[in-house]
């Protein structure tokens, strides 16, 4: 279905990001994926010659300068973006003990999640307009990722909500700012799905975060990320705007 496009997903070593790769190849896409983390040569292994890998940060330029290079060496150009990569922690604004939420922590929230985005976006845009535009004039796709703590966060989620809501408020300038050239720009904000980040969790913590959902009452499935990045690509009436898929996710506060 997607034979010779080429994607580049942004951490790609496991969940969702490498949800995205896998569903990607098996549309026969050529993939390549980069993560801080080294895969030690795993996705290759696992994937076969349709797919590449670089160790990369993005919240560093010529981490990302790098992938995109790579990508176009090795597959020859660059036609979709999934962001993928990003950090979460909780921390309250200020303990009942008098200690404030660490300026470092929060600082490394934004720029792991708004910032390393951003700079994969540009650079990845950067590298689209060079594309020739097909019969709609279309060059490209940008995919963010945001969360449900954009519109329901509770205590403790001041810095992950800043991150969702900034990510979320850059989508429809960036669309604007891209548009004339042809290269869209969605973002998914999906709620709590079966993760490594989420395996963590504790059993009783799962169920309460099921009971806040409207429909279904289960942890989202990666899968139903890959799915909707899927659509998002193949519907080119899907741009500049947010697409939630939390189950109707709403979080009381404590």
């Amino acid at each position: 279905m997607l034979k010779d496009l080429v994607v580049v997903v942004t951490g790609a070593v496991n969940g969702l990001g490498r949800q995205t790769l896998a569903r990607f190849c098996k549309e026969n896409a050529f993939v390549f994926g980069c993560d801080i983390r080294d895969d030690k040569g795993e996705l290759v292994k696992t994937f076969g010659e349709k797919v590449g890998f670089l160790k990369a940060d993005v919240r560093k330029e010529e981490d990302m300068v790098q992938v995109f290079q790579r990508t176009k060496e090795r597959f020859g150009r660059l036609d979709v973006l999934v962001n993928c990569a990003g950090y979460a922690a909780t921390y309250v604004t200020l303990t009942q003990t008098g200690v404030p939420f660490n300026l470092e922590h929060f600082s490394r929230l934004l720029e792991v999640n708004i910032c390393g985005q951003f700079n994969a976006s540009r650079l990845a845009a950067k590298e689209m307009a060079k594309n020739e535009p097909d019969k709609d004039g279309s060059r490209g796709v940008i995919i963010l990722t945001s969360g449900f703590a954009a519109k329901t966060a509770r205590n403790g989620q001041a810095g992950i909500s800043a991150c969702c809501g900034g990510i979320e408020s850059m989508t429809l300038p960036m669309s604007r700012d891209l548009g004339s050239i042809g290269i869209r720009v969605a973002t998914i904000a999906p709620g709590v799905f079966s993760t490594p980040l989420t395996d963590s969790l504790t059993e009783e913590v799962k169920e309460f975060i099921i009971r806040c959902q409207s429909f279904p009452h289960r942890l989202g499935k990666p899968s139903e990320y890959s799915d909707l990045a899927l659509h998002i690509l193949q519907n080119k009436m899907i741009n500049g705007d947010i697409l939630s898929i939390d189950g109707g996710l709403v979080l009381p506060n404590f």
